[in-house]
């Protein structure tokens, strides 16, 4: 009999919410590839049961409601041999469901914010933000998936279990990656274009700069806005989880991602693949091109400026970075997961 893996999270595709529920998808195709049994408990359009060859079951209610769905997700759960959820707003209920049935957990951590929701979402409801985080980081799932050891070594310091705490890191497409096209090369930016992510630090690098085009892709609550005050160097293109930014990530000589906290940045190793020498402040992939300390802005201009004004440099970090980015595949992932599923269900 096949194993059977019941996965709860708040957004499952065609939903968006900023790329979880990527992982979520890609972790559920690479376990029904392996001949496992999944199920999906998410939120959402109750008529929609499938997305991606994945059946779905879809509560028609809030992500933040789910909370409040421990009776569907009990009895999802009784018809599972395992759990896997991810937080944010379905890990807790799903803790409690399987401890209910008797069923072992498995929590993924797709993000973990710590000080950066004070940033965010302003002191107080970014303390409060910081102190659920903190809640659920520190319960005690049979195990804890962290994207990147700084993740995981992050979340040992709030207090997570080490014995339970693990990396398990994601996967990229690369079959869906363009060839590089540099004929009109650009420095790219993708994400939520928000304060954590640096999207200041692309506008003043991209005034700084006026001789370099600038490529921002990606969503926010008022792109409007945003583009008025863009300088003339600098296109936005609001994408949200689909293709667009593939076209832009072909001509990316450099891609500039100063954000201030990630848990891995799946983008960043696409843009690796694709060939790009980066400059970014995050510690969690090993890339070539410029590590920044985040929040240096003149040191994220001068290493963008450093890097386009030397061709010869920018070539040899983009076809090193090729190279380290053949690591991130989703068979990888999914073999990973299945030595940590055999693991827990054999204690």
């Amino acid at each position: 009999m096949a194993l059977r893996v019941l996965i709860t999270h708040e957004r499952f595709p065609p939903d968006f919410g900023g790329g979880g529920e990527y992982i979520v998808l890609r972790t559920a195709q690479g376990l029904l590839a392996r001949g496992i049994d999944v199920r999906v408990l998410t939120t959402g359009a109750p008529a929609l049961t499938e997305f991606g060859g994945v059946s779905t079951e879809r509560l028609p209610t809030s992500r933040y409601g789910f909370n409040l769905r421990l009776g569907a997700i009990a009895r999802a759960a009784r018809q599972a041999d395992l759990v896997h959820t991810f937080t944010y707003h379905a890990c807790l209920p799903s803790l409690l469901a399987a401890r209910l049935t008797g069923r072992p957990v498995v929590c993924g951590m797709l993000a973990l914010f710590g000080p950066a929701w004070r940033t965010m979402r302003g002191p107080l409801a970014g303390r409060a933000l910081q102190a659920l985080e903190h809640l659920m980081v520190t319960r005690r799932y049979d195990r804890s998936l962290f994207l990147s050891e700084p993740s995981r070594q992050q979340a040992i310091r709030m207090g997570a279990d080490p014995s339970r705490a693990m990396v398990l890191q994601p996967g990229i497409d690369h079959a869906r990656l363009p060839k590089p096209d540099r004929t009109a090369p650009i420095v790219l930016f993708s994400g939520k274009m928000e304060t954590r992510k640096g999207i200041d630090h692309v506008f003043n690098a991209a005034r700084a700069l006026p001789h370099i085009p600038f490529v921002a892709t990606g969503w926010a609550p008022d792109m409007a806005s945003l583009r008025r005050r863009a300088p003339p160097n600098l296109e936005l293109v609001e994408s949200e989880g689909d293709d667009r930014f593939l076209a832009y990530l072909a001509r990316a000589a450099i891609f500039f991602f100063p954000s201030y906290s990630e848990t891995f940045g799946i983008v960043v190793a696409e843009a690796m693949a694709a060939g790009a020498a980066v400059v970014s402040s995050i510690d969690t992939i090993r890339f070539e091109g410029a590590h920044i300390a985040p929040g240096d802005e003149p040191a994220l201009i001068a290493a963008i400026r450093s890097l386009w004004d030397n061709p010869e440099r920018l070539r040899l970090a983009g076809e090193a970075n090729e190279r380290l980015a053949r690591a991130f595949t989703w068979e990888a992932h999914t073999d990973r997961l299945i030595a940590i599923y055999d693991d827990v269900l054999a204690h």
